[in-house]
């Protein structure tokens, strides 16, 4: 081998590994990120642009991982089927259930939530101290949501699924059923958008078991690169303050 090409071998070979070190990010670039309509955690602002508090960590990982992607917005049925079954599909905001603990991994918190079920103001009637009192009531829920299979396992079986929330409201307003599950912010801001007082509707039980830490969450089949890139951006905007930030910003606006 002359000089000349011996000195190409070792520039190829050079950019060879040079290419190798940016193939992780590479594959993380070609993640969907999808969602559903949410708010104020996760939604389609009067813009066009998703936009709410779990949006905002997400882009804050995103931003850290130099990803450009689109965030989209699917009925959350849909949304949790695709992101099971394809790699590199990002889903967000999810509630962690045992039934769904081995279907994901969990690469990060992105909001906390609270679950209640709702009756009208004027159903003074409708009253128990316990979720085991409530089950001969019709109750409105989500169709997937975690509210509908935490009520199936208590036993209830009057449940009424509808495709998202506003259905839910106007189901309860208009007396087709006694009781929604809802999540106390998600049902504030869409009743406000609905122009329906929040002061119609009442807390009749907490759901304590599906409250809490909702998540970003990868199928099994996304490469485990991707995984522990965005677990450490997660871990980061939560370390270094920006998610207490964010919490804080979207606190002030409602």
């Amino acid at each position: 081998m002359t000089r000349r090409s011996h000195a190409r071998a070792l520039v190829l070979i050079a950019v060879a590994f040079a290419m190798l070190a940016v193939l992780p990010s590479a594959r993380a670039g070609t993640v969907r990120i999808i969602t559903e309509e949410f708010p104020p955690y996760d939604f389609t602002g009067d813009g066009g642009t998703v936009e709410g508090l779990s949006t905002d960590v997400v882009r804050e990982v995103l931003a850290d991982l130099g990803i450009a992607a689109e965030i989209e917005v699917y009925p959350w049925a849909r949304a949790f089927k695709m992101a099971s079954g394809n790699p590199n599909t990002l889903l967000f905001s999810v509630v962690r259930t045992p039934e769904r603990e081995a279907m994901f991994h969990w690469v990060g918190i992105v909001c906390e939530v609270k679950s209640y079920l709702f009756r009208l103001h004027s159903r003074n009637d409708i009253d128990a101290a316990t979720l085991a009192g409530l089950t001969d009531y019709s109750i409105g829920v989500v169709r997937g949501w975690a509210g509908q299979k935490f009520l199936e396992q208590h036993g209830f079986e009057r449940l009424q699924k509808v495709a998202n929330s506003d259905l839910n409201i106007k189901k309860l307003i208009g007396g087709r059923v006694d009781l929604i599950e809802d999540y106390e912010a998600n049902l504030v801001f869409r009743m406000k958008k609905l122009r329906l007082e929040p002061r119609l509707v009442d807390k009749v039980h907490f759901n304590q078991e599906i409250s809490g830490p909702l998540y970003a969450v990868f199928s099994k089949n996304t490469s485990d690169t991707v995984v522990r890139r965005f677990m450490r951006s997660f871990a980061d905007v939560h370390r270094d303050g920006r998610y207490d930030e964010i919490q804080r910003r979207w606190r002030d606006l409602n």
